[in-house]
């Protein structure tokens, strides 16, 4: 059972994993900017046993992350994610993948059959490296930045829009998704708290304080949806301007 925990509450009638799936991603939306897609148990851990989110998921949530997808028009991860979890070529949107390195054998996106081509992206003074790695294979290279081996999320997100997207999806682990947040590039959090773990939980533990113990004392967003299952919450998080944002500053 479905129950609408806010804006409003509303216990919802009985539908299949699919219908409640579609019901979630309407009322989360399109995200003019970029979103990031993050699930957790109820211990905080973003990963289980075998050192995959899929420890930490089940079928519901994962069919609300293929919605999420179909609502945005990249999905972008680090190496690190691609290969952890195998990534797939997505029906839904163009794969992005952040990488230094270029190993990326192991990821199906990008070495098997694929929907779009991947859009591979690194930092300029690794680009001629990477781009040597995957010349085998039907990526795009693209390279931000200077000269440097530092991540920058601002460099990145200035890539991406200046490559036409508009919506896109980060879905990668607590570092990288902390990386853009700090950044403030980060204008959405959907957040799904899955009860795999044996720690008691309900709605009323959801706070802005578990926010920050995920994603760093700056993470300032504001819950705006919540959606409850007896396996999953789903909530919904907007980023609060600060107040040198709200003055113009």
């Amino acid at each position: 059972m479905l129950t609408r925990v806010l804006p409003a509450l509303e216990v919802l009638p009985r539908m299949t994993d699919e219908e409640q799936s579609w019901v979630i991603a309407q009322q989360f939306g399109i995200c003019a900017g970029w979103r990031l897609n993050f699930a957790v148990n109820q211990a905080g851990e973003a990963f289980g046993q075998d050192g995959t989110s899929g420890g930490v998921s089940n079928g519901l949530d994962r069919l609300v992350m293929g919605k999420l997808r179909s609502q945005s028009d990249l999905i972008v991860t680090s190496g690190a994610t691609a290969r952890a979890e195998r990534y797939k070529s997505s029906k839904h949107a163009r794969i992005a993948i952040i990488t230094r390195t270029g190993d990326l054998d192991s990821v199906p996106a990008v070495q098997g059959s694929q929907f779009f081509t991947p859009l591979i992206i690194t930092n300029a003074e690794n680009f001629d490296s990477v781009e040597k790695a995957l010349n085998d294979v039907d990526v795009e290279v693209v390279s931000y930045g200077e000269a440097t081996s530092m991540l920058d999320p601002l460099k990145i997100v200035e890539l991406v829009a200046g490559s036409g997207y508009q919506s896109p999806i980060l879905e990668s682990g607590a570092s990288l998704s902390r990386e853009f947040i700090h950044a403030g590039v980060v204008k959405e959090v959907c957040l799904t708290i899955s009860k795999t773990a044996k720690e008691a939980f309900s709605a009323r533990s959801v706070s802005p304080s578990m926010l920050r113990a995920l994603f760093g004392s700056d993470a300032n967003f504001g819950l705006v949806d919540m959606l409850v299952t007896n396996e999953n919450i789903f909530t919904r998080w907007i980023r609060v301007p600060s107040t040198e944002e709200n003055s113009g500053r």
